[in-house]
């Protein structure tokens, strides 16, 4: 049988899987987690995937809802930090009818393409002599 387990600080428990989710991204990690899903956020991620609640109100999961709050949690974060470069016009973005989702790229620039070719290339000429 599945064990399940009620959350007994609601706030610690959204505050810890938030961030171990941001740093399973990026260890090094500085950013202000609230610009990319807030504590209410991520609690709405907890009761959807919560069991119910026991008889204090307490929420309650098993690992595989664990398992999916932290994944949702990384794929909330991910999304946010394309948005975000695609708003500092880092990336480009655009809807794809056929997958019906954002899809991003890298938009290869003039300036890009310049500094990828050597500059004074040089061959190296082979002695017949020897």
């Amino acid at each position: 049988m599945d064990k399940s387990y009620a959350i007994i600080d609601l706030e610690g428990y959204i505050t810890e899987i938030r961030k171990s989710a941001a740093d399973s991204i990026a260890a090094d990690n500085e950013e202000n987690l609230d610009e990319y899903i807030t504590l209410d956020q991520m609690k709405g991620l907890v009761e959807q995937w919560s069991l119910g609640k026991d008889d204090e109100d307490r929420l309650i999961l098993n690992e595989d809802a664990n398992q999916n709050i932290f994944e949702d949690t990384r794929i909330w974060i991910s999304n946010v930090g394309l948005a975000k470069l695609a708003a500092e016009d880092l990336v480009e973005c655009a809807w794809d009818n056929d997958s019906n989702e954002m899809v991003f790229w890298v938009k290869e620039t003039t300036e890009k393409k310049n500094e990828s070719k050597p500059k004074n290339k040089r061959t190296k000429r082979k002695d017949s002599g020897s």
